[in-house]
């Protein structure tokens, strides 16, 4: 089977107008030997992030932005918020789960099992997405050097305790799991297919990972597999920890704030999205015990009736 990286390769160059590469993690060996393909003519476009804690950690390399420099035609910028990775070449693209990273290109020892779809351009989930990367910010000699310094600082963090570091991410390791599915509605659907096309692909991977962390068996109908899951999901240590809190009453703020004290390595927006995700899962798969009360969002028990 062809590494990712290959593909990545293979479309990139193709490319004869423009050329897009979107990533949270982006390590410089990697951005050299995709740039190497592009005719020096084609701009290129690189979207990334910059973490403190995640250059610190060597998922990232502020490198990058002086690789961007380098070559003709081709600009940096930064979206703090990024998660997406898409690749683009004129009209053709992929969209999926690989980040530019060795590990998840297919290029080292050790590789990720990741994921990587075509898609066109024009497609309207790819517009979508187009239009929230225009909001990302040119990277600047100025914020490389912030950032550096901020990464500097954390020499003294002791990472192994709680982050297992590996190419291109950040292994959570002894950690509380909580689901990154933001369509739990769907979950269903990703388990009776996990190639299916009726789901935003996104949403798709997210759910495949999920039900691959929760060990969900096939075979099941609707309300097994309901049940299951919501079984499944009082025996991981974060989410049950979450549940316990419900019966006093638990707020968006308070939520939020239960994950940042189980996930202090997020950024405060991952924060909130995070939080949101588990109020949806409670109410998917605990509608008979909870509920998410209307305008104030408390998540609550649900009233005998």
């Amino acid at each position: 089977m062809i590494a990712d990286g290959e593909r990545i390769k293979v479309l990139l160059e193709s490319a004869q107008r423009e050329v897009l590469l979107c990533a949270p993690f982006v390590k410089a060996r990697v951005l050299r030997t995709i740039l190497s393909v592009v005719p020096e003519t084609v701009p290129v476009r690189i979207i990334t992030r910059w973490r403190a804690a995640e250059v610190h950690a060597g998922v990232s390399d502020l490198e990058v932005f002086d690789i961007a420099n380098e070559r003709p035609n081709t600009k940096l910028a930064l979206l703090d918020d990024l998660h997406a990775k898409l690749y683009i070449a004129d009209d053709d693209g992929l969209v999926g789960s690989a980040n530019l990273t060795g590990a998840a290109l297919g290029w080292a020892e050790r590789s990720n099992i990741e994921v990587l779809v075509p898609a066109k351009s024009t497609d309207a989930e790819i517009q979508r997405l187009l239009k929230q990367l225009d909001s990302a910010e040119t990277a600047t000699f100025t914020l490389r050097s912030q950032i550096e310094t901020d990464a500097a600082a954390l020499k003294d963090l002791v990472l192994e305790e709680g982050l297992d570091i590996t190419d291109d991410k950040l292994t959570l390791r002894g950690l509380p799991w909580l689901p990154s599915c933001a369509a739990p509605e769907r979950l269903f659907e990703i388990y009776q297919d996990a190639n299916t096309t009726v789901v935003v692909e996104g949403t798709r991977v997210e759910g495949v990972a999920d039900l691959r962390d929760l060990h969900i068996a096939g075979g099941m109908s609707s309300s097994e597999f309901a049940d299951l899951v919501q079984e499944t999901l009082l025996l991981m240590p974060g989410f049950n920890q979450i549940v316990e809190h419900i019966p006093k009453g638990l707020t968006d703020a308070k939520g939020s704030l239960l994950v940042q004290e189980m996930r202090p390595e997020m950024a405060k927006n991952d924060v909130i999205t995070q939080w949101r995700i588990i109020r949806d899962w409670i109410g998917e798969f605990f509608p008979d015990r909870f509920e998410v009360a209307p305008e104030t969002f408390i998540t609550r028990l649900r009233p005998r009736q």
